[in-house]
C-alpha cells in the first residue's frame, strides 16, 4: 500500500513539473515573439522550499518552484508564479545584472509581454515550520526557522520592527 501511495506522489510531482515546464516554455515563446528574439530556455525543478513560491537563479538559468504552494491552487500558480520567474530570466538575458530584480524592466515584461499586474508577493499558504525557535523582544514573541536561529547563534543580530529591540533566544518550541 505504501509503495502505491509513493508512486502516486511521484506521478503527481511529475505531472506538476510537466505543467510548469509547459507554461515556462509558453512564456519564453511569448517573450520571443514580443522582442523578436530567441531567449535561452531554462531548466525547471521543484526544489524551492520555505516561503518563496519560486526563484530564478539567473547565472544557472534555472527556475525553482515550490510544490507545496503549487498544490494549493495549480491554476493560479501556473498563471502568476511561472510568468513572474520567467520574467526575471528574460530581464537578465536582456540587461544582465544592471537592473533591480523587481524594477521597471521586470514590471514592463510582466505587463506588456504577459498582461499581468506585477507583484512581488503571493497569497499562498506557507508550509509550517518544522522546528520553530522562540525569540523575544520588548513587545512580543517571534518564531525563527532553524536557518535564522543558526545565524543568530553565530552572532547575527535581529531587531524587532515594532519596538526596535534586539531579539533574544528563549528556547525551542515543540
Amino acid at each position: 500500500m505504501m509503495e502505491q501511495l509513493e508512486l502516486t506522489t511521484q506521478e503527481h510531482k511529475a505531472n506538476a513539473l510537466s505543467h510548469i515546464i509547459d507554461k515556462a516554455n509558453d512564456c519564453f515563446d511569448k517573450a520571443d515573439e514580443f522582442f523578436g528574439n530567441k531567449f535561452k530556455r531554462s531548466t525547471c525543478n521543484l526544489k524551492q522550499r520555505g516561503r518563496a513560491a519560486g526563484t530564478a537563479h539567473l547565472q544557472k538559468n534555472e527556475l525553482r518552484f515550490n510544490l507545496f504552494m503549487y498544490q494549493q491552487n495549480p491554476t493560479e500558480f501556473i498563471n502568476t508564479v511561472v510568468p513572474h520567474e520567467v520574467s526575471h530570466l528574460i530581464v537578465f538575458q536582456i540587461y544582465g545584472n544592471s537592473v533591480r530584480p523587481h524594477g521597471k524592466e521586470w514590471q514592463a515584461v510582466m505587463r506588456k509581454v504577459y498582461g499581468i499586474n506585477p507583484s512581488r508577493t503571493h497569497t499562498f499558504e506557507t508550509p509550517p515550520q518544522k522546528q520553530p525557535y522562540a525569540y523575544r523582544c520588548s513587545c512580543q514573541k517571534h518564531q525563527f526557522s532553524k536557518q535564522r536561529h543558526n545565524r543568530a547563534q553565530k552572532g547575527v543580530e535581529y531587531i524587532c520592527k515594532g519596538c526596535k529591540t534586539n531579539l533574544q533566544f528563549i528556547g525551542e518550541n515543540s
